[in-house]
């Protein structure tokens, strides 16, 4: 198994949610072996927030015209659905994530929310300051009351 961490919006996670899948509309993140030739010595866990916090950032352009959170995905897919990029977090994941595959979800709070806004509205966003903020952790069981604490 793979540990996958997948850009979303909140509309995405809506539809996970909803039909107990998520289709990946951009490259996917994971523990690489480009990374791990990068970061020699570098432990499992550091790794594994690389390609989160990778996700993370990609999570941005998700969000035109949505709810300015940024949403990680983390999930646990067969290895032989993943195929690494060259060089980078970034891999394609063939097919679609499916709920019980999910090991947690991550967004934004509302603090966050405003900065994520902020930078969408910038020509010039201040990444530093969006990254700044740390992702929330929700388990699976949670994600219906965050998303009803958005409306």
């Amino acid at each position: 198994m793979a540990r996958i961490y997948v850009p979303a919006s909140v509309s995405m996670l809506r539809e996970l949610v909803g039909t107990g899948e998520l289709k990946p509309v951009s490259a996917v993140h994971t523990v690489t072996s480009w990374l791990r030739r990068e970061a020699p010595g570098a432990d499992e866990e550091d790794l594994e927030y690389t390609a989160f916090a990778d996700a993370a950032l990609a999570a941005l352009p998700l969000l035109a015209g949505g709810v300015p959170r940024r949403i990680v995905v983390s999930a646990d897919v067969p290895d032989d659905r993943v195929a690494e990029h060259a060089e980078g977090t970034g891999a394609d994941f063939d097919g679609d994530v499916k709920l019980k595959r999910v090991a947690a979800v991550h967004a934004d709070d509302a603090d966050a929310a405003e900065e994520v806004a902020r930078a969408l509205a910038a020509e010039e966003p201040d990444l530093d300051a969006v990254e700044a903020h740390v992702l929330d952790w929700y388990a699976p069981s949670e994600v219906q009351d965050f998303l009803a604490a958005l409306d």
